[in-house]
């Protein structure tokens, strides 16, 4: 089995407490897993602290620069947060185009072309910087209370921890737990495997055959009770894997049968309207409204709709981070746990992957919120 190289990135804190400086300068690492997001820490001998993370965003099998994660700095000098997210790129191996340092009298951030860029402009030496200095009568001195919280505050729960927003069972909402280690792809029809973990009596739905999707992905055929009540229903499940659609559709079929699109003259076949125009339900699209407003989107060729949390909404860290999800970057994993179907979902949308739901599909093809979990995220 061969391995692709692979890009990974750290930064570096020069921590010159004697002479009240600090340079924070990120890097790009060739085959080595380095980075770490834990936050560093400096103090200079006249008092002032500097706190330095670094974020990386997702890294997706798709689209341009998909394999190239976002990646940004973020900064707090005593205590109050001075630069948040602040972007940076990288060429080959060795330093990125950011520089930032901090010393008594302010903060400069710097942004250099890289060397790739320069070559193809046609500088072969000097590298163009561009510079700001940030005096300190210019910086913020708000504390910044989520990050350094006093004693008498609130405490935000701790990033990477599983929290538990709402459980209608407690008992069920209880099984799930957040896995020791990281997965990567598995047998969850190409899923991305999640975060947290189903719960150990959990049953996976038995997959039939598998059908061919025209682009990145596939429909798999099941046979189970997907809606409680007490009869198998044929669900044609698609799992796309693309830019437009990274997220799982269930086309239910009332007869038990499920015909092929025709393929057109040019070889074409548009397999999704065709299987949507023939189900009778569409999940998640019929849980939005359950009146068949998305789901007839959907048999149009349109697919913009979203599922939005009704339990919960955004926590009191961030009251920006609402539960709202674009069908077409939701995951659902469904499974059997104590004679009942529930589905797992997550979301593939950079600012959504933290949320998961345990939801439980009706008779009358409505869903019950039964869980709603949270692994917090880091702060930047």
């Amino acid at each position: 089995m061969g391995y692709a190289d692979y890009m990974d990135f750290h930064y570096e804190l020069h921590c010159d407490s004697e002479n009240n400086r600090a340079e924070i300068v990120p890097y790009a690492v060739f085959n080595k897993k380095v980075y770490n997001p834990a936050s560093q820490d400096c103090t200079f001998s006249n008092g002032r602290t500097i706190r330095v993370k670094m974020g990386l965003g997702k890294v997706y099998p798709y689209g341009m620069g998909g394999g190239d994660p976002s990646k940004w700095i973020s900064v707090w000098i005593d205590k109050a947060l001075v630069l948040s997210y602040i972007q940076f790129s990288c060429g080959s191996e060795g330093p990125c185009n950011l520089q930032i340092i901090v010393t008594s009298k302010g903060l400069e951030v710097c942004h250099r072309d890289l060397p790739e860029f320069l070559s193809q402009q046609g500088f072969s030496k000097a590298t163009l910087e561009k510079c700001e200095f940030i005096p300190n009568n210019k910086l913020s001195i708000i504390r910044d209370s989520l990050e350094f919280p006093l004693p008498n505050e609130k405490a935000r729960p701790a990033a990477g921890s599983l929290v538990t927003m709402f459980a209608k069972d407690e008992n069920l909402c209880s099984q799930f737990k957040l896995l020791s280690e990281p997965r990567g792809r598995s047998s969850v029809d190409d899923n991305i495997w999640p975060l947290i973990g189903l719960p150990n009596d959990a049953e996976s739905i038995e997959k039939g055959k598998s059908l061919p999707y025209e682009y990145d992905g596939m429909y798999q055929l099941y046979t189970f009770d997907i809606n409680n009540d007490l009869k198998n229903e044929t669900v044609l499940g698609l799992h796309a894997r693309t830019n437009y659609r990274d997220g799982d559709v269930y086309f239910v079929f009332p007869d038990g049968k499920v015909s092929s699109p025709t393929v057109g003259e040019d070889g074409f076949t548009d397999s999704e309207l065709f299987y949507a125009k023939a189900a009778m339900r569409i999940i998640p699209h019929y849980w939005s409204d359950y009146i068949g407003k998305d789901e007839k989107k959907l048999k149009e060729g349109q697919d913009e709709g979203e599922y939005e949390i009704k339990s919960v909404s955004a926590p009191w860290w961030d009251s920006t981070d609402k539960p709202i999800f674009l069908f077409r970057y939701w995951y659902l994993w469904p499974f059997r746990y104590k004679h009942s179907t529930y589905f797992l979902t997550w979301s593939q949308e950079a600012g959504k992957q933290h949320w998961y739901t345990v939801l439980k599909p009706e008779p009358n093809y409505q869903v019950t919120e039964m869980c709603v979990f949270q692994v917090v995220r880091e702060r930047y």
